[in-house]
């Protein structure tokens, strides 16, 4: 097996802790319209969060269509009316932005790979706004050689045309020594298949291989990907 020296990060629940700045920024958020929600309610969010942008995945809706659905959702099932949709997405991503919470070895991580010379980037379906905010807010954008966010590029993981558009501006690549590392099935690891390179599954919670992807590295912590990828 080639040595790998380019790897591609995903950003939400990999480098960073994306469930804790979730509840921070939303919480945050809903307080300015004097909205209080329960674990539960919180719990129903999620669901809702993710089964939009599960479609968005499969390209049955675009993301302006993530961004809002999910939340005209959610306020329908709290009964809520007065919130103006737009205006608290809008504030919900510069929240994101800005309380950012890292991954348990995650500058360890970062570090130790530019130590080893690899060259390390960015794959990212979230929003420009909030991803560019939390990269440089919390200094991981300086591990990177370029930041690839999937509305700036014009697509998305898993699409393979999103990976051959990253490819293309990244000097001398060969997807032979390249490797992704990410938490999401159906984006990351769908999305490494897809291009072809190997693939790197963040599972903190140690669950079971999927049948239908092929998984190269399964990892419950980012401390053990130095070892793994050297």
């Amino acid at each position: 097996m080639r040595d790998i020296c380019i790897v591609f990060w995903d950003v939400d629940a990999t480098l960073l802790d994306f469930e804790a700045s979730e509840v921070i920024s939303l919480r945050e958020c809903l307080q300015e319209y004097h909205v209080k929600i329960t674990d539960e309610e919180l719990a129903a969010y999620r669901k809702i969060n993710r089964s939009y942008w599960e479609r968005f995945e499969r390209k049955e809706i675009v993301k302006q269509h993530v961004y809002m659905g999910r939340f005209v959702d959610f306020f329908a099932l709290l009964g809520v009316s007065h919130i103006p949709i737009i205006d608290f997405n809008a504030a919900y991503q510069l929240a994101i932005g800005r309380n950012f919470v890292p991954e348990d070895g995650a500058f360890e991580a970062c570090d130790a790979l530019k130590k080893q010379g690899c060259r390390q980037y960015v794959v990212s379906n979230g929003s420009g706004v909030a991803q560019h905010a939390k990269l440089s807010g919390s200094g991981l954008d300086k591990y990177m050689e370029d930041i690839f966010i999937s509305e700036e590029m014009g697509s998305e993981k898993p699409d393979p045309h999103f990976f051959a558009l990253c490819a293309h501006r990244i000097k001398d690549y060969d997807k032979e020594h390249a490797v992704i590392i990410g938490d999401s099935l159906t984006s990351d690891m769908q999305g490494g298949n897809n291009a072809g390179i190997r693939c790197c599954w963040f599972n903190p919670r140690g669950l079971p291989l999927p049948a239908q992807l092929r998984i190269d590295y399964n990892i419950r912590s980012l401390r053990e990907i130095p070892a793994v990828l050297k």
